[in-house]
């Protein structure tokens, strides 16, 4: 297709997306009866009428999103990075295209190329714990080293950490954001999407630009991260988190679903154990994820290495309070602080706040 049409042709899928009352099924019905996008727009309101509503004909047929479509075009002019793909389109993803209901339009900002690369998920809630924070940046880090581009949610929490792990590897990562593509959301991520664009990294969305943080579009945020990869991890979820519904996404799809485990008494495990108690595989390293996956490790995974220190197993891995710590190995309190200080340094435990430490799993 030369650039001519493969312009109109965008110009098109953009005026019947952004046209109200057009959704995905609509479209659908549309390109079956008449063969392409462009035939579309080549009928009459009349003829349209045959197909679908009469109210959807006439503002398919008066072109009443041409103002959206042009603004669109002149954000995608605006920046060598800025692209925006129709389903026809080589560029977009096969993996996404084959799901039941794939976006008609991406909107792309950053280094689309990643789009051709193995792609896994790794999502969870947005109020994790310490060690949930750690294991979702530490399992991304080692799964980006290993050669897949992780795919997560831009929110906060699991998302943010599995986004800057895959950013300290070396495969970069790819954001599927809820909002239009020229908004940040939650603002309090604004570095965040500074460093995926820096580094490399990829921004997508289905949505108008200009599009808020509407409540019903992360479920559908969520269907695009889950289409786009091979697998998905949940580190920590509530039983009715966002992540469970991304999981269960990804199970329709056929994709591999995986879970960490975490403590019972732990409201963001319980998710987790859920999935684990109907399918999904347990996770305790990503070289777990790496079998699954039938990829050959290129680099150290992420495994739990034992170490004996007293200090450490009377810890566990779940938060405990100095005194605690002091009552069952009657050691001196100073002499405790400067041995959990080491520790601490060492990358062995995380301070919880209020006294409270907790041994990390690595």
């Amino acid at each position: 297709m030369n650039k001519a049409l493969e312009d109109k042709n965008l110009y098109l899928w953009l005026l019947l997306t952004l046209t109200p009352k057009v959704g995905i099924v609509t479209i659908k019905k549309l390109i079956h009866h008449f063969g392409s996008i462009d035939n579309i727009y080549n009928q009459s309101q009349a003829t349209l009428s045959q197909i679908v509503s009469s109210t959807v004909a006439s503002l398919i047929n008066s072109k009443v999103s041409a103002p959206e479509a042009d603004n669109a075009l002149k954000w995608m002019n605006e920046h060598d990075n800025n692209l925006i793909i129709s389903i026809d389109n080589p560029l977009y993803p096969v993996e996404l295209a084959n799901i039941a209901d794939p976006p008609n339009i991406l909107f792309l900002k950053g280094n689309v190329e990643l789009l051709k690369q193995n792609k896994f998920a790794v999502v969870g809630t947005r109020h994790p714990s310490v060690q949930g924070s750690n294991n979702a940046l530490a399992f991304a880090r080692d799964l980006s080293n290993n050669g897949l581009v992780i795919v997560s949610g831009m929110a906060s929490g699991i998302d943010r950490a599995a986004h800057l792990g895959a950013l300290e590897g070396s495969s970069r990562t790819i954001g599927v954001i809820g909002t239009g593509i020229d908004q940040i959301y939650p603002l309090s991520n604004k570095d965040l999407y500074q460093k995926v664009l820096e580094q490399g990294g990829l921004l997508v969305s289905e949505f108008p630009l200009q599009t808020p943080p509407l409540i019903n579009n992360f479920p559908r945020r969520n269907r695009i991260i889950a289409g786009l990869s091979l697998g998905l991890l949940v580190v920590e979820s509530a039983l009715d988190g966002g992540s469970m519904v991304s999981a269960n996404m990804a199970l329709e799809m056929g994709r591999e679903v995986m879970a960490i485990p975490g403590s019972i008494h732990s409201p963001v495990s319980r998710g987790c154990h859920k999935l684990i108690k109907t399918g999904a595989k347990l996770i305790e390293t990503s070289n777990d994820i790496l079998e699954d996956l039938r990829i050959t490790p290129t680099t150290i995974a992420y495994n739990a290495v034992p170490e004996q220190n007293p200090i450490l197993d009377i810890m566990g891995f779940e938060p405990i309070t100095i005194d605690k710590i002091c009552s069952d190995l009657n050691i001196e309190f100073n002499d405790l602080c400067a041995n959990l200080l080491e520790l601490e340094l060492n990358g062995k435990i995380t301070n919880c706040g209020g006294g409270r430490y907790q041994r990390v799993f690595r």
